[in-house]
């Protein structure tokens, strides 16, 4: 069950953050695999009891009112979880409702299809935040792989760094309630996709005039951690499920909480599990 984080101080925390997770049984290309059998629990089970330790303020689930979704409401209750159901399609409209709802001031959006995703990534955002003025400023914040620059205080120098690429799936956004509700107002009728997607907006630069338009704060992926960006850690079709069911068996008693460097590790010996959905195409923005 996920910890709604009672008596942990949380003056500690400078703005409130609360974590979603969207998610329905209505998935076009594979219905059903939020509840599909991953690691001996449900898949939305697994991506709970592994983001749950994370640092923020509550989780709420962000399903639609469909009929379908009277199971997903009952299991994100089961799992300790506030609940809000609403649109089907317009998901931007349900973060809106339960930012405003929970009083958030920042918001962790977490999509169900991702059961790699753990406690540490989320972490590394809120810590990213806490510790720039730039980050606080930003629209979001969000781990970013490819060149960067690194300050050297002591020596007044800077050199540039490659930070690894991760896995598709695998990475998380930290975003301001009031970037999303400004998006909400200027997103154009006719690219209803980016509702679809929730901060697409944000990040489509060059799309509208706003200044704060696109400003996101990139925390660059830990040198240290391994560079897999061909690998697909996402579960959008069956042979997606059929990868993430034998990783998570690998896995075994670890997976509730096994890491991104111990991940990479276990299936480094089983380079038969990652290549199962190499060949999967990755759906345009515009495909929802």
């Amino acid at each position: 069950m996920l910890s709604d984080r009672k008596g942990i101080g949380l003056s500690q925390f400078p703005k409130k953050t609360v974590g979603i997770i969207q998610a329905r049984m209505g998935s076009e290309r594979l219905p059903g695999k939020i509840l599909a059998p991953l690691g001996g629990r449900p898949l939305l089970a697994q991506l709970c009891a592994r983001i749950g330790p994370a640092r923020v303020d509550e989780w709420w689930l962000a399903t639609t009112s469909d009929p379908a979704d009277d199971v997903t409401e009952a299991w994100g209750f089961e799992l300790g979880l506030r609940v809000f159901r609403g649109d089907r399609t317009d998901v931007l409209s349900r973060f809106l409702t339960i930012g405003s709802e929970a009083g958030a001031d920042w918001i962790i959006r977490v999509t169900a299809d991702n059961p790699f995703l753990d406690a540490e990534v989320v972490d590394r955002l809120i810590d990213a935040r806490d510790a720039s003025e730039e980050a606080k400023a930003a629209d979001a914040i969000r781990l970013r792989s490819g060149l960067s620059i690194v300050e050297d205080s002591e020596n007044s120098a800077s050199t540039p760094e490659l930070s690894p690429g991760l896995p598709l799936g695998y990475g998380v956004e930290l975003v301001r309630l009031a970037a999303l509700e400004s998006a909400a107002k200027e997103i154009p009728v006719d690219q209803f996709h980016h509702r679809i997607h929730v901060t697409s907006w944000l990040s489509a630069g060059g799309a509208c005039d706003r200044p704060s338009h696109g400003r996101f704060f990139d925390v660059p992926t830990p040198a240290e951690w391994p560079d897999r960006p061909d690998w697909r850690w996402t579960v959008d079709t069956y042979e997606d499920l059929a990868m993430a069911r034998s990783a998570f068996r690998v896995f075994g008693l670890d997976a509730s909480r096994i890491g991104y460097p111990e991940m990479v590790a276990y299936l480094d010996a089983h380079p038969e599990i990652t290549s199962m959905n190499q060949h999967i195409d990755q759906k345009s923005l515009e495909e929802g």
